[in-house]
């Protein structure tokens, strides 16, 4: 399978450099970018090849990735358009926030295979939590979108109106992580660690719980047991999490996510 990438911004490289190190075949990837240097780069990077027009490369892949942002994603659609519409074996993959299928198809002009997908910034080192929704596109088109972005981490397939939240759970929390871990090590730093000791250790504290979070569910024991397990009676861990409880912690997060749909419901097309 031919797979096609209009923009080769950090996601668009990350995917790319991920799906090749998972074992796909780089050579089978295309790319395009609108200064003609990112992609040359990355081409070169993981064995592909560069198209000499968007329009060029709709027409030799099986999938096409559009990696540009939402505000030039129109614009695009406008160039290739008329090849997707006759080209029903292709699906076109969307990377844009904010932009609902709806919107893109309204962008195409008529029905076409059509997959949004929003991945996250860790996909820079495999470990992205992305969520797929399609319109029109087959189970092979979806499979296909699926290993490409199983390469670089999770994937899950939602609904679109399930989108917002997952936005906010997956795209905005790793921002609201880096505070927490930041915010930690200065607390660490305040009882006399190195900072850069303090941000070692509350950051992989944070991944190894995640980890074991992960690795918990599937054996059915869920957060709430976990924490359970942490809580020595009238110990440290307990004095710690009622303190940050009165604190405010958790309706601090509660409120962080329903800011972060509130946003998204006022930008998105």
């Amino acid at each position: 399978m031919r797979i096609g990438f209009i923009g080769a911004g950090s996601m668009v490289a990350a995917i790319a450099r991920g799906a090749v190190a998972a074992g796909m075949n780089g050579a089978d990837f295309l790319f395009t970018d609108a200064n003609g240097v990112h992609a040359p780069a990355l081409a070169r990077e993981v064995g592909g090849q560069v198209a000499s027009s968007n329009g060029s490369l709709a027409h030799q892949v099986d999938l096409l990735v559009l990696g540009v942002k939402p505000h030039i994603q129109t614009e695009v659609i406008e160039q290739i358009a008329h090849i997707v519409r006759e080209r029903p074996d292709m699906a076109v993959v969307s990377l844009a926030a904010g932009r609902t299928l709806d919107s893109m198809l309204r962008d195409f002009g008529a029905a076409v295979p059509l997959i949004r997908v929003m991945p996250n910034v860790n996909a820079q080192v495999g470990q992205s939590m992305s969520a797929i929704c399609s319109q029109d596109a087959t189970e092979a088109q979806l499979g296909a979108t699926e290993r490409l972005l199983s390469a670089v981490g999770r994937t899950v397939r939602i609904s679109e109106k399930e989108f917002p939240a997952f936005m906010a759970l997956a795209s905005c929390s790793p921002a609201w992580v880096f505070q927490i871990i930041e915010t930690l090590a200065r607390a660490g730093v305040k009882h006399g660690l190195t900072k850069s000791s303090a941000t070692l250790i509350a950051a992989q504290a944070v991944a190894g719980s995640a980890d074991l979070l992960l690795a918990s569910q599937e054996r059915g024991v869920n957060a709430a047991q976990l924490i359970d397990s942490v809580c020595s009676p009238n110990g440290t861990t307990i004095a710690g999490l009622l303190a940050a409880e009165n604190a405010g912690l958790s309706p601090a997060l509660v409120t962080a996510v329903d800011a972060a749909i509130a946003r998204d419901q006022e930008v998105s097309s």
